[in-house]
């Protein structure tokens, strides 16, 4: 037994209104970690907030790209349960367009929240989580962070793009590998504070967002090539997320633990 099994654990999700951020709030709440929700529109947060949440739990609409509400997201957290223990990087975006009229604004923008808000929010509860002695960064990456993105897989979606060139999501691709080497970076420099950092590389799952733009077309497509032939639920995400946020995986850290099962 833990010295340490009956301390109620703090988890801040960004990303938390929808899709996987949702999914692993509710998986690490039926675990008994208090949640602090984070996102930009209070309506789905609220909505998650109105679930199940028996340690207890906070919404705060934020922008994870901003400084003040970065500040404001670690100082309310410990305002109402004075600790941080977990911190699940889950917010982030895309932007596709043709590759040859890709603009520094759409680069910017994708850049600032993937990569550049993970970082900086991760600094933020480091100093909490070394005075604890404990915590856990978990990062929310993608198989893409590692592989190149074969436009034959998504029918419709990464056409030519005439006179731009093919379709692509630059910016998309290079922070999610960006996160992989942030993580093998902050694991190495906070491993000796008792905190883990690991990154989680989802393949393809079908949240509330994807279902808008995936046709049905490229599920069947994608589904075709994966052993168990379907696509994954968003609630795998959660389970993964709470093994890594475990007392159990304290060796575990710098890892990337690809939830996938598409094979290439």
């Amino acid at each position: 037994m833990s010295e340490q099994a009956d301390i109620v654990r703090v988890a801040i999700v960004t990303g938390a209104g929808t899709g996987l951020g949702k999914a692993t709030a509710e998986v690490l709440a039926e675990s008994g970690v208090a949640c602090v929700l984070v996102g930009r529109r209070h309506e789905p947060l609220a909505a998650v907030a109105s679930g199940t949440f028996p340690a207890g739990v906070l919404v705060v609409e934020a922008d994870t790209s901003d400084a003040d509400d970065r500040t404001r997201i670690v100082a309310g957290t410990l305002e109402r349960f004075g600790r941080i223990d977990i911190l699940v990087n889950n917010a982030g975006v895309s932007g596709r367009g043709p590759l040859l009229e890709y603009g520094v604004d759409d680069w910017r923008r994708v850049l600032s929240i993937n990569l550049e808000a993970l970082f900086f929010l991760s600094q933020a509860v480091l100093p909490t989580m070394r005075a604890q002695g404990y915590g856990r960064i978990v990062n929310i990456g993608s198989v893409y962070g590692s592989l190149g993105l074969n436009a034959d897989l998504y029918p419709g979606m990464f056409g030519e793009g005439e006179p731009g060139g093919p379709v692509r999501q630059p910016a998309y691709h290079t922070s999610k590998g960006g996160v992989l080497n942030l993580t093998r970076d902050l694991a190495a420099a906070v491993a000796r504070w008792g905190i883990t950092v690991n990154t989680l590389s989802p393949g393809m799952f079908l949240t509330e967002q994807s279902r808008g733009i995936v046709s049905d077309e490229v599920v069947r497509s994608l589904s075709a090539m994966t052993p168990a032939g379907r696509f994954g639920e968003p609630r795998e995400i959660g389970y993964a997320v709470r093994f890594l946020a475990s007392e159990e995986a304290a060796f575990i850290t710098g890892a990337e633990l690809r939830v996938d099962l598409v094979s290439r």
